[in-house]
């Protein structure tokens, strides 16, 4: 089959996280997207397994079931795909070099600090924090309308920023003229490529199977299955960094299916959402899909059964849907929504600061479903009081209680959600758009295996008011 995609604001990037470099000129890759349909193929069967039969499976067991589609390290997967970008990456940049110079002549008095940041809409190359010199530059990039309509007014954005503006240069460079003039000039490409932040972006994904081969029993409702999580995957997910924070969404051009006894129901359901008149419209669609999958995959869930393997609560982390826990709303301006996530997912925010008051609670809850980093306890405060509230045996807030959460002394599950630096976010924003230009927020929360209960209604009291907010 053949979907026709567009990507919102894609922060796409390779081994530096540009999306241009020498080596690397691919805005959309193809194991980028295999690795998330992967994973939201476990994350949907979990969903199935959960709401037929309460029952939740390793990630690792669910990957031995559909290895035959996806593959693994001993079998060759059933599915290639193929990415086909209809824009290239022609951005250069064109420097100029006398100023370089007089910024290598300024390092050479034994200065080691570059920084760079846009004046008054021109690029400025600040020296240890006193000597600024200005850089003229050519492009065929629109800076000054991204910095001001985009990047300036989103915390997320200029946070990041701050990895790509400044390089501390090694002493036993500074005498070398020809290679400051090369650290210069990366710094200076790097920092304006960061700015390559498209508004969207087209491509086709193409996807083929290979018929030729013996599959195993049953291996037919296994990738439809696949094919199921692939729309879903597309429908809540994205592409690039931040995608949990609407940058990389997906939305659906076209579709075709050419096999029409594997894939022509997806393409059915897909095109559903070529057209929506409301936002009401985009959430019962999605919960048809979901509804849809719950009945007509159930026998999924029995197939070669001896290889799936239950998780342990105290011990796995899964991810599944819940339909509850679902917001959509219709949106007029896709930049402002993108700066605007930052006050719901962040405890400063102005969103959820006045949504929830007290900071314990809003802290509690950022914890347990906004995929924040380690708990610092120089923040004023204390993790102690934060596992009170998080805590199973807890009644400060009954809300939102966690698996295995020990007290008096430390367990996995206390470890992974106060300490894991890379936990993935729950709470997450998604935006979407039809082929008539409507756009649209999705704002909802993945449910997670370390929990011992979630009050629902309290839950998606907030995340109503929190996507509210945002727009």
């Amino acid at each position: 089959m053949s979907l026709k995609l567009k990507a919102l604001y894609p922060l796409t990037g390779g081994y530096n996280r540009h999306s241009i470099n020498p080596f690397y000129e691919e805005l959309v890759r193809p194991t980028e997207i295999k690795g998330l349909w992967r994973w939201w193929n476990r994350v949907l069967f979990n969903t199935l397994a959960y709401s037929t039969k309460g029952k939740l499976y390793t990630y690792e067991s669910i990957d031995r079931l559909f290895e035959d589609v996806f593959g693994s390290e001993n079998k060759k997967s059933a599915v290639r795909l193929e990415v086909i970008t209809d824009e290239g990456n022609d951005n250069r940049f064109e420097l100029s070099y006398v100023e370089l110079d007089k910024v290598i002549d300024c390092l050479r008095n034994y200065k080691r600090k570059v920084s760079l940041d846009f004046i008054d809409n021109t690029l400025i190359a600040e020296i240890e924090g006193s000597t600024k010199i200005p850089i003229s530059f050519k492009s065929n990039l629109d800076i000054d309308k991204i910095i001001k309509d985009l990047v300036h007014n989103n915390k997320l954005l200029s946070f990041e920023l701050l990895g790509f503006k400044s390089v501390e240069i090694d002493a036993t460079k500074i005498s070398d003229k020809k290679i400051l003039k090369e650290i210069l000039r990366d710094l200076i490409t790097n920092y304006l490529e960061y700015f390559n932040i498209k508004q969207e972006v087209t491509f086709t994904l193409n996807i083929y199977l290979d018929k030729s081969r013996e599959h195993k029993q049953n291996f037919e409702d296994k990738l439809k299955f696949a094919l199921y999580s692939l729309l879903v995957f597309i429908l809540l997910g994205g592409i690039g960094r931040k995608t949990s924070r609407g940058f990389g969404s997906l939305s659906i051009i076209d579709v075709k299916c050419y096999d029409n006894s594997i894939c022509k129901k997806i393409e059915d359901l897909a095109k559903n959402f070529l057209k929506i008149s409301s936002g009401n419209e985009l959430k019962s669609k999605i919960e048809s899909i979901l509804d849809c999958i719950k009945n007509s995959c159930i026998d999924t869930l029995y197939i070669e059964n001896n290889i799936l393997s239950e998780i342990d609560p105290k011990k796995n982390v899964v991810y599944f849907i819940n339909s509850d826990l679902f917001e959509v709303k219709r949106i007029n301006d896709k930049e402002k929504v993108l700066a605007n996530i930052y006050k719901a997912v962040s405890s400063e925010g102005c969103c959820i600061k006045s949504i929830i008051t007290d900071k314990y609670v809003r802290k509690s809850f950022l914890i347990a479903f906004g995929g924040y980093r380690k708990v610092e306890k120089d923040k004023g405060l204390d993790i102690g009081f934060i596992k009170n509230y998080l805590c199973e045996t807890c009644e400060t807030v009954s809300s939102f209680n966690i698996v295995d959460f020990l007290l008096s002394e430390g367990s996995f599950m206390s470890d992974y959600i106060l300490q894991y630096e890379h936990r993935n976010s729950l709470l997450r924003f998604k935006l979407i758009s039809d082929n008539s230009n409507n756009s649209y927020l999705i704002g909802y929360i993945l449910h997670s295996s370390y929990f011992k209960k979630i009050d629902i209604k309290y839950v998606r009291c907030i995340l109503e008011k929190l996507t509210y907010c945002v727009i």
